[in-house]
């Protein structure tokens, strides 16, 4: 028996039959349904014939009807949105260390006992010390010191608790939770739901099983990965320096603060990312149709943001790997969830083994 098929976009087609025959393009859309397709001002059908099954799976990911130049909006705000939380923080709490605490000096470690004032005592020298930079660019673990008649001394240390907090909740409130929301008014602006933006979940086992094995998995190669940046920057005359999260996990030693980190580096950071490079800024650029770049630019810029060199090789790699699972998949939660379970396993290793953090 011959049966008339109809492949409708964005739909899955699975036919049953003793004989069918059919007419598929991989060019173009179909402009009508019949005994054959016209493609434009050419028709080139192609038949198939089985007794089989037929699945027909266009392109996963929904499109989306947002452009670059918003995207780009979206982005200058974000960064915005960053800038005023970091100048908000020192603003309203200005950096103060009391008490004794133990500095370092290259390699050497020295306990210092900072006073109420600007005022410091040490067992060879006492004087004076401020905190380095100024503005949004203040660094609140290093310290300069300025011991009476002698050398400036620069140091570095864990900072205090009540900063460490700060700033992570400063963190989570101006950056992953401000890029959420100006996703939400993007979504509201052009009047499309979170599932229709981002897709849904249609297969539970590709879209939340498969990627957190896939999170695990990927933390070895990322590794080796990471081991070959380091390399290729000291061979052309450069030194690796460490992401700041990485180091603000190394640092974090209190309930509160490892319970903050936890819900930032496992939760946010991956719900934040994957929604805005994987979700917003990637489509907007495949749809042009410039997938590979769309691929790449997406890539780098997500590499980017995370401030380390010795990172670009083994995060751009990440990057499109996850691309490739949200497109495999049509759902942006797979993406997330392999995002999160590397994270997660990322977070471990640091407490574990701190050396991996160096």
């Amino acid at each position: 028996m011959r049966r008339n098929i109809v492949l409708e976009r964005n739909r899955t087609q699975l036919i049953d039959g003793p004989l069918v025959v059919t007419l598929v393009s991989f060019a173009h859309e179909p402009r009508s349904v019949g005994s054959h397709f016209s493609y434009g001002n050419a028709e080139r059908p192609f038949f198939i014939v089985t007794n089989g099954r037929i699945s027909y799976r266009p392109l996963m990911t929904p499109r989306v009807p947002w452009n670059p130049l918003e995207v780009m909006q979206l982005l200058l705000a974000w960064i915005f949105a960053l800038m005023l939380g970091q100048l908000a923080f020192n603003l309203m709490v200005p950096p103060k260390i009391e008490g004794e605490h133990t500095v370092k000096d290259g390699n050497q470690t020295l306990t210092v006992t900072f006073l109420d004032s600007t005022q410091y005592t040490h067992a060879e020298h006492n004087g004076t010390y401020q905190f380095q930079g100024v503005g949004t660019a203040l660094n609140r673990y290093a310290l300069t010191l300025s011991p009476e008649d002698e050398p400036e001394i620069t140091v570095t240390f864990m900072g205090t608790l009540r900063d460490r907090i700060g700033l992570l909740a400063t963190n989570i409130l101006f950056v992953q939770l401000s890029a959420l929301g100006l996703i939400a008014l993007l979504l509201r602006y052009h009047k499309i739901s979170w599932s229709a933006a981002f897709g849904s979940i249609t297969d539970s086992q590709r879209t939340l099983g498969l990627p957190l094995l896939y999170g695990i998995g990927f933390v070895v190669p990322a590794l080796g990965l990471h081991l070959v940046s380091h390399q290729l920057i000291i061979a052309l005359g450069g030194e690796p320096t460490s992401q700041e999260a990485v180091e603000m996990v190394a640092r974090a030693s209190a309930p509160p603060e490892l319970a903050l980190q936890a819900l930032s580096v496992v939760v946010f950071a991956p719900v934040c990312e994957e929604l805005l490079f994987r979700g917003v800024l990637y489509p907007s650029l495949r749809d042009l149709g410039h997938r590979r770049m769309a691929i790449a630019a997406s890539s780098l810029l997500f590499a980017a943001i995370h401030g380390s060199l010795a990172l670009m090789l083994p995060l751009t790699v990440l990057a499109v790997v996850l691309i490739w699972l949200y497109e495999k998949t049509g759902s942006i939660v797979a993406p997330i969830l392999m995002h999160a379970a590397f994270n997660a396993i990322n977070f471990a290793m640091i407490k574990l083994i701190p050396q991996i953090a160096q």
